[in-house]
C-alpha cells in the first residue's frame, strides 16, 4: 500500500508564474498504520491479524478459480489429517501436505480438467516420498473412473526406488502413469519413469500428454526437468485413441462425478467413497496445465524451485504458463496440533503436542531452512501447563527385549537444572508400578565442574544416561555417556541395545534379555554397557494394577510415568529404528550430514536407508524403515506472519495464546483489527531466531501495548535474549558456565518494575539504554504506542509519537548469540511475562528517525489533516497540523521529503512549479 498522504496544491514561484492559494484537508485512510509502517522497511513486523481458521480447503489460484478448490475429504471419514510440512521449493517457507495413508485430497469434478483425447494436457508436482512400498500400488495422484465395463482417465503410482529394492513386487521404478480410453478396465498409453527417487528427498515430476493425431499419441514423464521416458500409443485398428476422459455424466457414480485426488485414488473407484491404493508422503506445488508444457518450461521450472537465489517467485513463474489448476498446498490444515511420523508406522507413531510445546524451533540441520525442533521447559508447570509431545504404545516403538533396535536424536539443551533429572525422552511404565519395563534418558551436568565441592543437587554423572528398565522392581541398568555438552549448543545422541542371552519372564510378566547398551556422541562412541538387562513395555502391562501401556514422550516423562522432568530445551529429529543396530559408520555418518551444509546424501535419506544399507541383496519393501521418525519440523499450530522484508523467513509461533484480543481502534487501522492477549503467565509469541534479524547497533523495536494494571518486577515487550541463564549459585556452586550461559546479551523494550519503560541493551552487568516513568493510567488503561531507537549515539524511547528520553550512547544493540526472539517474554520464553495485550510488532535493523515515529503514531491516530497556503510579501507559506511535508515537481512523480521543513514553511525563493503534500 501507499503511505497516507494529503495532496492539496501546487505553488508558482516569482518567475512570473501564478500560485495557486489553497486550503484543504483529509481524512485517514483504513489501514493507513501499516502502510506507515511497511513504507519504512520493517524486517519483521506482525500485524497480528492473521485468521486462525484450520480449512479442509485448499484454495486453486489457477484460471478455473474456486471451482478447482480442493477439499480433504476424507477427515470426517477416516478421521485422517492432511498435515503440513515444509515445502518443496528450495528458500521458499511455504507449506507443503503430507498425506499419511488416510487422507486424500479432491478437486471436484470438472470438464476443464479432462479434457478431451485429440487436446493435450499436462500435470505437475512435487513429491516427497517417505516409503519403499510397492505392492499395493500407492497412487500419489488419480483422475480416473472405473466403476463399469470401461474405465476413463489416468493414475500415478509409486514403483521402487531403485533396482536394489523390490522390483518384483510391483512394475519399475520411479513413476508410473498409467492412461485408460474407455474400451476396457485395462490401461493403454502408460509410461515409467525408470528412474529412482530417494526416500526424504522432494523430486519434481511432469507429465505430458500429447494428442499428435490421437492414434499415435505420446505420453512423456520428466523428472527433476529432464524427460526420462516416453511411451508412444499404436493403435491397431487406427482409430482407438490410448486415452479417452472422465465424463461427469457416467451411468454408475456411487460417490459423484469423478474428481481428481492426491493422496490416494479418487471417489470414482471401488470401496468406502472410492478410497484405496493410499499413499505416504509430501505433495506440494500441484498444477494441471490445458496444454503441453515445453521441455524448456519444465526445466526452468525445476531449476527456479532448486535455486534458493532465484530472481523470479516460484509460484509467479508458474502462473506465468496458465495453468488451469494451481494448488500450493500451504494451508494450514484441520485437525489436532501433531507431530507428524515420517516413520514405516505411519500416523499410529504420530505425536500429539500439548499447548505448551513450542514449535517450530530452530533445527540441528546445517544450513537447512526447513530444520526445525520442538522446544520443551522446566518452568511452573502449574501455570504453563507440561511441555511435551506423546505418542501412545505402538509395537514398532516397544520391540521384545530380544530385538535389536536403536534410539538416535540431536537436542540443545538451553537450562542446567540437575535435580529432579530433566529427560528429553521418556519411554516407561513407571508410575506407581511395581516392576518398571521401558526406558528413559536423562540430562546430566554440562561438564565436570558440576561435581563441585559441593556438587550441585542432584548431580549423577556428566552427559546424558541412557536407563533400561529391567521388569523386577523400579532400578535400571545405565549407559553414561561421559562426554561434556555446551548449552545452546546441538548434540547428536544415539542409543543402541544389542539383545545377547534370554533370561526368561521377569517379574513384570516381560521377557527379561542381557545385552550391550552403548552410547554415541557427536557421531563417536562415548559409552559401553555390556551386561545391561532389560524389559520391553507391553500392551497390556503385565502387572496386577493393569497400568496403561507406555506412551513415548519428548520433552519430559511420559503420562505413564506421572509426567514431571521436564526438559528445557529444544530436541530434533527423533529415530526408533526396530531390529536394527546402527554401526559406528553409520552414526558418524548421520552425524557428518547433520553438521554439512552440503552433504553428498541428506540426512533424511540416511534415516530411511540405515537398515537397507544392511540388507542384501534386494531390499524388501516396508522392512527396512524406522518404525519411527518425528522430524519435528512441523509449521507453527498458531502461526503468525511477518509482513516485514523477512516475509516468511522470520514467522511467529504464537504458544498458549491466539490473536483474540481486540487491537488499537482509531482511523488508521482496520476494522476488527486484533491483538495477542498475554496472561503475565506463560502466554508469549516466538520468533526463532532468524538469520536475518541478527544485527548489532542501530536498531528499533516498536508495538502497541496495553498493559494490565499489575507486572512483574520485568514485563518484556519484545526481547531478544538473553538466553537462559543458570539456575545456580555461582558463589556457592563455582560451577563452569558453557555455550550460551557465557553470553548475556540481550536487547528488549520492556516495562521494568511497573513503572519505567526501557528500550536498550546488557551484557548481563552493564545496561546502555533510554527509560523514563509509565505515566499514571498507561496501566490497565487503554493502548500505548511505544517506540525505542538506537540511532548510532543516541538511544531514544517515544511514547504516542514524542520522545520521552534520550541518552547519549556510544554502545548500541549487542549482538546476541545462542538465544532467541520473543514478544512478551524474554527468548525462548523462559521469564519475564508480559500481560495485557500487544500488537502492531515491528523490528528495524536501523533507527527511525523521531519525524518517521511521530508519522507512524499520527498515521494511527489522525483522522483529518488541515493545510493551508498564503501569500506573505513575496513569499508563500504553507502551514499543516501534522505529518511530513514531500514535494515533486510533478503532480505524479516521486515525492521526496522536503529536507528541514517544519510547519510553516516558507517556499524558497526562485521556486517554479512544485507540487506539495503531506504523509502522515
Amino acid at each position: 500500500m501507499k503511505p497516507r498522504t494529503l495532496r492539496c496544491w501546487l505553488v508558482g514561484g516569482i518567475v512570473g508564474t501564478v500560485a495557486t492559494l489553497l486550503s484543504c484537508s483529509g481524512s485517514a485512510a483504513s489501514d493507513a498504520y501499516s502502510s506507515a509502517v511497511t513504507a519504512d522497511g520493517p524486517v519483521a513486523y506482525y500485524r497480528f491479524n492473521d485468521s486462525q481458521t484450520r480449512t479442509l480447503i485448499n484454495l486453486n489460484s489457477g484460471s478455473l478459480g474456486a471451482a478447482g478448490n480442493a477439499s480433504n475429504d476424507l477427515a470426517s471419514v477416516t478421521l485422517g489429517v492432511v498435515d503440513s510440512i515444509p515445502g518443496a521449493i528450495a528458500g521458499d517457507p511455504d507449506r507443503a501436505e503430507f498425506f499419511d495413508f488416510t487422507t486424500r485430497t479432491e478437486i471436484p469434478f470438472n470438464s476443464a480438467l479432462n479434457t478431451p483425447s485429440d487436446k493435450p494436457f499436462s500435470v505437475e508436482a512435487w513429491f516427497y516420498p517417505v516409503s519403499d512400498q510397492v505392492s499395493t500400488g500407492m497412487s500419489p495422484l488419480a483422475n480416473r473412473y472405473t466403476q463399469g465395463t470401461t474405465r476413463q482417465g489416468w493414475v500415478m503410482y509409486q514403483r521402487a526406488p531403485d533396482e536394489n529394492h523390490c522390483t518384483t513386487c510391483g512394475p519399475g521404478v520411479g513413476w508410473e502413469v498409467r492412461m485408460y480410453n474407455n474400451q476396457d478396465t485395462s490401461g493403454h498409453l502408460d509410461v515409467t519413469s525408470g528412474v529412482g527417487f530417494t526416500l526424504g528427498k522432494w523430486q519434481h515430476v511432469v507429465f505430458v500428454y500429447d494428442p499428435v493425431q490421437v492414434t499415435n499419441a505420446t505420453l512423456t514423464i520428466y523428472v527433476d526437468g529432464v524427460p526420462a521416458a516416453t511411451n508412444v500409443w499404436a493403435a491397431t485398428d487406427g482409430v482407438t485413441p490410448g486415452y479417452y476422459p472422465n465424463l461427469g455424466d457416467n451411468a454408475v457414480q456411487p460417490n459423484g462425478p469423478p474428481a481428481m485426488s492426491l493422496g490416494g485414488y479418487n471417489n470414482a473407484n471401488s470401496g468406502t467413497y472410492g478410497f484405496a491404493n493410499p499413499w505416504i508422503g509430501g505433495i506440494d506445488e500441484f498444477a494441471w496445465y490445458s496444454n503441453a508444457l515445453s521441455p524448456a518450461q519444465i526445466l526452468a521450472h525445476y531449476q527456479n524451485g532448486t535455486n534458493a537465489a532465484r530472481s523470479t517467485p516460484y509460484a509467479n513463474l508458474i502462473q506465468s504458463d496458465h495453468p488451469v489448476e494451481y494448488l500450493r498446498l500451504d494451508e494450514v490444515a484441520s485437525g489436532p496440533d501433531v507431530a507428524v511420523n515420517f516413520g514405516d508406522q505411519r500416523s499410529a507413531g504420530d505425536g500429539t503436542n500439548t499447548p505448551a510445546i513450542k514449535h517450530p524451533g530452530s533445527g540441528p540441520l546445517a544450513g537447512r531452512t526447513d530444520s526445525g525442533s520442538h522446544s520443551s521447559h522446566y518452568r511452573d508447570t502449574g501455570a504453563s501447563g507440561h511441555a511435551f509431545t506423546s505418542i501412545p504404545w505402538t509395537a514398532g516403538n516397544n520391540p521384545d527385549a530380544g530385538t535389536p533396535f536403536t534410539v538416535e536424536f540431536w537436542t540443545k539443551p538451553t537450562g542446567d537444572q540437575m535435580n529432579p533429572g530433566p529427560s528429553p525422552i521418556n519411554n516407561r511404565v513407571a508410575n506407581g508400578i511395581t516392576d518398571r519395563t521401558g526406558w528413559v534418558i536423562y540430562q546430566r551436568d554440562p561438564n565436570a565442574s558440576y561435581q563441585g565441592p559441593p556438587s550441585v543437587p542432584g548431580e549423577s554423572g556428566i552427559g546424558w544416561t541412557f536407563r533400561m528398565y529391567t521388569g523386577n522392581g523400579g532400578s535400571g541398568n545405565d549407559v553414561l555417556t561421559g562426554q561434556p555438552y555446551k548449552l545452546g549448543e546441538w548434540q547428536h545422541l544415539v542409543f543402541t541395545w544389542s539383545p545377547q542371552t534370554d533370561n526368561g519372564a521377569s517379574a513384570s510378566g516381560s521377557e527379561q534379555w542381557n545385552g550391550i547398551l552403548t552410547a554415541y556422541v557427536d557421531g563417536v562412541a562415548a559409552a559401553s554397557n555390556t551386561t545391561a538387562s532389560y524389559a520391553a513395555n507391553t500392551n497390556p502391562t503385565e502387572d496386577p494394577a493393569n497400568h496403561p501401556p507406555a506412551d513415548l514422550a519428548i520433552g519430559s516423562y511420559n503420562l505413564a510415568s506421572g509426567l514431571g522432568e521436564e526438559f528445557e530445551g529444544d530436541i530434533s529429529q527423533v529415530a526408533i529404528y526396530s531390529n536394527l543396530v546402527l554401526t559406528a559408520d553409520q552414526v558418524l555418518a548421520h552425524y557428518m550430514a547433520g553438521t554439512n551444509a552440503q552433504p553428498s546424501t541428506n540426512y533424511e535419506t540416511l534415516v530411511f536407508t540405515a537398515a537397507a544399507e544392511q540388507a542384501t541383496p534386494t531390499i524388501p519393501e516396508r522392512a527396512t524403515l524406522p518404525a519411527t521418525y518425528l522430524p519435528l519440523n512441523e509449521p507453527a499450530f498458531v502461526p503468525g506472519t511477518n509482513s516485514g522484508t523477512l516475509g516468511g523467513f522470520a514467522p511467529a509461533t504464537l504458544v498458549l495464546t491466539t490473536n483474540t484480543a481486540s487491537g488499537p481502534a482509531g482511523s488508521g487501522f482496520v476494522a476488527a483489527n486484533s491483538a495477542v492477549p498475554l496472561n503475565g503467565t506463560n502466554a508469549w509469541v516466538s520468533l526463532n531466531d532468524p538469520a536475518g534479524l541478527n544485527f548489532p547497533n542501530q536498531i528499533t523495536l516498536e508495538a502497541w501495548v496495553k498493559p494490565d494494571a499489575t507486572q512483574g518486577d520485568l514485563a518484556r515487550i519484545i526481547s531478544h535474549g538473553p538466553p537462559t541463564s543458570t539456575v545456580y549459585d555461582t558463589n556457592t556452586y563455582p560451577i563452569e558456565l558453557s555455550g550460551s550461559q557465557l553470553s548475556s546479551n540481550e536487547v528488549f523494550l520492556r516495562i521494568e518494575g511497573g513503572t519505567n519503560y526501557s528500550v536498550g541493551t546488557s551484557d548481563g552487568f552493564t545496561f546502555h539504554g533510554a527509560t523514563a516513568a509509565v505515566p499514571a493510567g498507561d496501566l490497565g488503561g487503554g493502548w500505548i504506542y511505544l517506540a525505542g531507537t538506537y540511532d548510532g549515539t543516541h538511544w531514544n524511547l517515544y511514547r504516542n509519537g514524542v520522545q520521552i528520553a534520550t541518552v547519549t550512547d556510544s554502545q548500541g544493540a549487542l549482538p546476541v548469540t545462542a538465544a532467541e526472539w520473543a514478544i512478551g517474554a524474554t527468548g525462548m520464553g523462559w521469564a519475564d511475562f508480559f500481560a495485557g495485550a500487544i500488537d502492531e510488532v515491528a523490528i528495524y535493523n536501523k533507527a527511525l528517525s523521531p519525524s518517521q515515529v511521530q508519522a507512524h503514531y499520527n498515521s494511527a491516530t489522525v483522522s483529518a489533516v488541515a493545510l493551508h497556503i498564503t501569500k506573505s510579501g513575496s513569499s508563500y507559506v504553507i502551514t499543516y497540523d501534522s505529518g511530513t511535508l514531500q514535494s515533486s515537481p510533478t503532480v505524479n512523480g516521486t515525492y521526496n521529503t522536503v529536507p528541514g521543513a517544519n510547519s510553516p514553511y516558507t517556499v524558497p525563493a526562485g521556486t517554479s512549479v512544485m507540487f506539495y503534500r503531506v504523509k502522515l
